[in-house]
């Protein structure tokens, strides 16, 4: 793997770029080893709802806070780390 796209912390969001044919892709790569294609349009959409909720004065959520969002809005399930 070119050292460009070595992640240093999980998640990792990778833009992989194709000089030569003018071409280039987003992927998340989680901690697992796994590697999901984003659509650009996806994160354009997510960042102009940021840059709206931001303007709002609200802020992003740490901690706890971020385990909570993710079981209360999309019915995630807490996954204990191994160590």
């Amino acid at each position: 793997m070119d050292n460009e796209y070595v992640c240093k912390e999980y998640p990792c969001i990778h833009v992989v770029v194709d000089y030569s044919k003018k071409i280039y892709a987003l992927f998340l790569e989680t901690s697992d080893g796994d590697i999901i294609h984003i659509p650009v349009y996806e994160v354009k959409r997510a960042l102009e709802k940021v840059e709206e909720l931001s303007k709002a004065r609200f802020r992003e959520a740490c901690g706890d806070e971020i385990d909570w969002l993710a079981e209360e809005r999309l019915g995630a399930l807490r996954v204990e780390e191994e160590e």
